[in-house]
Order: structure tokens, then C-alpha cells, then sequence
């Protein structure tokens, strides 16, 4: 029987494990296509697209919990979550890579601090994490590419899809590859073209389609180590929700990076930050992502044109780079120096980064919001939000638009599949993953 065809437009987490789950059972001749370049090739520069997707150079945190980084539970329940994570969890668990255990007393020590959160009105949500770390993730993405293609998948790089038709993909290079089945998969930098495409080559239409998913707006604060390796040294990546500001805002923290760097993403027009830690977390400082979410409703439904327009006003503040303030300078109403960098008690690990006025960057009602969110964990975490902590702005998430789908992620256009952060699905590692599989075992049932 003549095998059916699946393109995967994608290399990142949800198009390789959709990649693994179908070569599994020999079933289909299957392409994974990417715009980016494959990992011989990938520059840390290439922090976006490419084989490995925004995950690649990430920090290498690989969480398993059925509300970290999801929309899943909202379509098919927290049970079959938590299924999907542990299958995951299987596959990463033959690469080497293990979630940390904890003996009784670090366990207490754990429940004691969130029961302090919780008394100081702060929801910490404890995760079972592994880590692999940025220099580590490299080799690992390159075995399980190389696992794929023994498999017979073929991975097609350095081109970029640019009209889906009903059975073939076109690329920028006017390439066509023929589809019985299409997984999008596209990454969280994929979001924008993807919602091009729904638009103009799937006719799809807001509300019976696809909705927006509330924003991510935000600045990754970086601190003296000392500070959080208490906590960190228990659970690795410390997840704060909570609701901060005058209008109440949720605030979370995200992707903690234990004695790592912060990062400047490159998307070309404009730059973001995010953060890195190597295996070992060898440097001095800790860094988080501290994120107010808000969602957009009238006139403007789309919450990624907003977070684009504040990633262009830092650009523009800070002439090509990002921002960073200290937090006593935010207090004070005035903006950080160059000239003083040197007296800070907390030294930026960005270098690139541009001493000034984050309030001129992000509208008043993410600042009151983080000034009194970060002041919020000082209880619980002292010194936190001591006048020595930095900001760094702009840190953004772009996934607004999500893909209505059925329980096995087929849109509304058959055949046609959804997987990843692009498709506002998820905003992680396993998570994505999570869905790629998902969205393989959709196929295989037909």
C-alpha cells in the first residue's frame, strides 16, 4: 500500500516529536520543513528558527505539569495532560535527561515555603523539572534529529513556506511538496506568519476559527544569586502567580535561569530579551521572565500588534539593543546611567543592554503592576525586590492567536493539524512536544 504523505511545517519541539510519533509506525513518508537553518549551521545568533526551534538555545528547562505552558487541559483535560507529559517524559528519560528528585527534608523545606506563599496571598506552583542547559541542548537536539532521519524522516531546512494549498506547500524558493496531512508547527517567531496564512490561504476567520489568547508583556529581572538560591537550589524554575497593581493584573514569573545570563533575541525590526544557564550555573546571577498578562478583547483583539509596538519603542529608546534600569533608579523616577554601571551591586550579565527609563517603554499599567508584583515576593523572597535588582525590557511572548481544534488538534480545515507555541497552544518545551504527539496520534487513527 502506496504510503500517505505528512508535511510538518516546523523543527522545533512540536514538529519533531509529531515527526517521532508517526515514524514510529512506518506509516507515512514524512517532511519536516523549517525556514531556519539545521543544527550545524544554527549561530547563537539563530535563537528563533532552525532544527530545535526557540528551545535550541533556551536554557533547557524541561518541566512536566499539566499547567505549566498549556492550553491543553482546556481541550482535552488535565488527565490526558498529564498522560501526554509522561510519555514525553519517557522519551527525554532515554537521552539522559532526568527530573531532580528530592530527599524528605528538601521536600519539607518546599511545602513550608509554599505555605508561606500561599500566606502572603502568592500561588507557588511546584514542578517536576529536569535540566539540560544551553551548551547541552546542541548534542541532544542532534541525536534525536539523527534518530529521525535512521527513521526515514526527511528534514528539509533554509526554506520558508510561503502558501499552503489544499494538498501541496509552496516555498519561498517555489518548491512544492504534496500533503495528505499537514501539521503546523510553526514556533512561537512562526505566530505572525501563521496567522498570514490561516487568513489568506485557509479562509479562516476570527471566533469560528481561531481566537486570541491573552498577551505576555513583561521584563526579565536579574538579581545576585544569593538571593534565590534558596529557593532555586529546591525548585529550579520558581513559578509565582500572582495579582498585582491597581487593576489587579496576573503577574507570573517564568523560565527562572539559575546562575545564568539574560539573552537578547534578534527578531530583526526590533530585539527582546530572555535568559540561559548552562549545565552547572556557573555565573553569579539569577534570572526570571516577570510577565503581566492581559488580555485584548474591542477594539483590537490581537494582543501580538501591542507586544510588537512596545518591542519597537525599546529598540528605538535604546538605540538597536533592549533596556535595563535598576529597580531603587524605577522607584525613584529617574533613569539608570552608563556612566554608573560600575557602582551597581548587581552587574548586568547582558553587556548589550542600554542603561534608561523602562517606564517610557512599557504603558503605566505593566509598571504599577511588576513594581507591585516584584514588591510582593519580597516578602517571601528578601531582598528581591531590593533597589539593586534589574529590569530588562522588553521580554514579550508572541502567541496570541490560538487554532480551534478538535481533541486531536485537527483545525477546522481537515487534515490540517496544529502543534507548538505558534498555533497559541502551548508556551514550552514539553508542552509543545506534548502536542506534536497528539496531533501524530490524530493522524494515525485515520
Amino acid at each position: 500500500m502506496k504510503k500517505k504523505s505528512v508535511v510538518i511545517v516546523g523543527a522545533g519541539p512540536g514538529g519533531l516529536f509529531a515527526a517521532y510519533e508517526l515514524a514510529k509506525s512506518g506509516r507515512h513518508n514524512i517532511k519536516v520543513i523549517d525556514k531556519g537553518d539545521d543544527i550545524e549551521s544554527r549561530q547563537r545568533c539563530d535563537v528563533l528558527c532552525g532544527m530545535g526551534g526557540a528551545g535550541l538555545y533556551s536554557d533547557g528547562k524541561i518541566i512536566y505539569h499539566h499547567r505549566v505552558g498549556t492550553f491543553l487541559p482546556l481541550i482535552v483535560g488535565v488527565e490526558k495532560v498529564n498522560e501526554l507529559n509522561d510519555y514525553v517524559e519517557s522519551i527525554f528519560t532515554g537521552y539522559d535527561v532526568h527530573v531532580k528528585t528530592l530527599d524528605s527534608e528538601e521536600k519539607k523545606q518546599l511545602d513550608d515555603f509554599r505555605t508561606k506563599a500561599l500566606q502572603s496571598g502568592l500561588n507557588f506552583v511546584v514542578t517536576r523539572t529536569a535540566h539540560v542547559g544551553t551548551d547541552k541542548l546542541v548534542d541532544l537536539i542532534r541525536s534525536f534529529r539523527d534518530s529521525l532521519i535512521d527513521k526515514g524522516v526527511e528534514f528539509i531546512t533554509n526554506e520558508e513556506v510561503t502558501k499552503i494549498n489544499k494538498k501541496t506547500v509552496v516555498t519561498k524558493n517555489n518548491k512544492r511538496y504534496g500533503y495528505d496531512y499537514l501539521v503546523l508547527a510553526p514556533g512561537r517567531d512562526g505566530s505572525e506568519w501563521l496567522e498570514n496564512i490561516v487568513r489568506r490561504d485557509l479562509s479562516m476567520e476570527f471566533g469560528t476559527d481561531y481566537i486570541y489568547n491573552p498577551v505576555d508583556v513583561g521584563v526579565r529581572v536579574e538579581v545576585r544569586r544569593e538571593i534565590t538560591d534558596f529557593i532555586t537550589n529546591l525548585s529550579r524554575d520558581m513559578k509565582f502567580y500572582l495579582n498585582a497593581g491597581k487593576g489587579n493584573r496576573q503577574v507570573r514569573t517564568f523560565c527562572t535561569c539559575p546562575g545564568g545570563k539574560v539573552a537578547i533575541e534578534d527578531h530583526g525590526e526590533y530585539k527582546t530579551v530572555n535568559g540561559h544557564s548552562e549545565a552547572g550555573d556557573p555565573y553569579e546571577n539569577t534570572n526570571f521572565a516577570f510577565l503581566v498578562t492581559i488580555p485584548f478583547t474591542k477594539p483590537q483583539a490581537n494582543g501580538n500588534t501591542f507586544a510588537r509596538y512596545v518591542a519597537r519603542t525599546a529598540y528605538n529608546l535604546s538605540g538597536g539593543s533592549v533596556l535595563v534600569q535598576r529597580f531603587g533608579d524605577i522607584l525613584r523616577g529617574r533613569r539608570s546611567k552608563e556612566e554608573t554601571i560600575n557602582e551597581w551591586l548587581t552587574q548586568p550579565s547582558l553587556k548589550e543592554a542600554v542603561p534608561g527609563s523602562i517606564p517610557m517603554n512599557l504603558p503605566y499599567e505593566y509598571m504599577d503592576t511588576l513594581i507591585d508584583g516584584l514588591q510582593k515576593l519580597g516578602k517571601v523572597v528578601p531582598g528581591i525586590d531590593s533597589e539593586h535588582t534589574l529590569f530588562y525590557s522588553p521580554e514579550i511572548k508572541l502567541h496570541s492567536l490560538r487554532l480551534l481544534t478538535n481533541e486531536y488538534l485537527e483545525t477546522t480545515r481537515s487534515n490540517i493539524y496544529a502543534a507548538g507555541d505558534g498555533p497559541g497552544l502551548t508556551r514550552g518545551i514539553v508542552a509543545a512536544a506534548a502536542t506534536g504527539v497528539l496531533a501524530a496520534r490524530g493522524i494515525l487513527k485515520k
